[in-house]
């Protein structure tokens, strides 16, 4: 995660001096290199656990996926109403809160 805050810092950083498109989108897209280490590690994590925790964790990615639906779709609709429009960017951090409600919830459910 200390990379990918890095490389976000570096790409918005150096976006705002360049014009080449050429250079500019790769540039953008730097931040997905650490992105993708953060999954597979996700990944790799799920693989190693019980099923109980598979359960839990699971359920956490459930409410995360409907509560960030939820939360983006009304937004999007209050868009309409005059509110500002949003980066694409805020869904991942809305859909991490989303999940960390989500384990919270289901961890409690199985104590």
């Amino acid at each position: 995660m200390v990379a990918y805050l890095v490389a976000i810092l570096v790409s918005v950083t150096l976006l705002k001096q360049i014009d080449d498109p050429v250079i500019a989108i790769p540039l953008a897209l730097l931040p997905m290199v650490p992105a993708w280490f953060v999954l597979t590690s996700v990944v790799r994590y799920t693989r190693q656990l019980d099923e109980l925790q598979r359960q839990v964790q699971f359920e956490g990615l459930a409410f995360a996926f409907g509560g960030t639906a939820m939360v983006t779709f009304s937004y999007g609709l209050l868009e309409n109403a005059g509110f500002p429009e949003l980066n694409w960017t805020w869904v991942w951090p809305v859909m991490a809160v989303m999940w960390g409600i989500g384990l919270t919830v289901a961890s409690r459910r199985y104590r």
